[in-house]
């Protein structure tokens, strides 16, 4: 139940964002992202970094008479760690819902930015795995993650790139497995405006 309001609550406030963006009369971009994360629970020992990916759509709303844009974004992020000493690795997998602030530099042709704000993720699926098979651990996972993402990018006319970190600052596990692990993950994505 909790979930769920708090899905609804993001959602109506996008939609009330971008109506009161609509009055201003400034129109929105949106566009598609995809790229790389290398994540590993952070406040535990013995894990070491993994690979996955992240992608999804995003929405740069500029506010008027600034440098600063409002960017919410929904992905697929994939998140974990791998075991130290063996072929095992955790694999928990995000809707990833971040709202970030922008700060843009206004320079001709290329623009850098660097931007920071909170993100919520909705677990949707939790296991480990290794080279002979994998176990569900979706008992064992909290059903929502909420951490900060900090970064910096570079717009080029329709394309930009970016780098940024997310720090969980909720725990991975929830309490029947009794674990203080949080996500971290460094994340390179490219994207493009439609």
């Amino acid at each position: 139940m909790k979930l769920r309001r708090a899905i609804i609550g993001i959602v109506t406030g996008v939609f009330l964002l971008l109506g009161s963006v609509a009055q201003a009369q400034i129109l929105p971009k949106f566009g598609i992202k995809a790229g790389a994360n290398y994540s590993t629970f952070n406040n535990t020992n013995d894990v070491e970094y993994k690979p996955g990916f992240v992608g999804g759509i995003y929405s740069s709303i500029k506010v008027p008479a600034s440098p600063l844009t409002i960017q919410p974004e929904v992905l697929y992020a994939q998140y974990g760690a791998g075991i130290e000493n063996s072929d095992a690795w955790f694999r928990v997998n995000y809707l990833q819902i971040p709202v970030l602030l922008k700060f843009g530099f206004n320079t001709p042709g290329v623009q850098p930015n660097v931007y920071f704000g909170p993100y919520m993720g909705i677990n949707l699926n939790s296991e480990v795995k290794n080279e002979s098979g994998s176990i569900n651990l979706d008992d064992q996972a909290e059903g929502t993650d909420f951490g900060i993402a900090v970064g910096a990018g570079l717009d080029v006319r329709k394309f930009n790139i970016g780098l940024r970190y997310t720090a969980g600052l909720k725990d991975v596990a929830n309490d029947n497995f009794n674990d203080e692990a949080k996500n971290g993950a460094f994340a390179l994505t490219l994207g493009v405006d439609f």
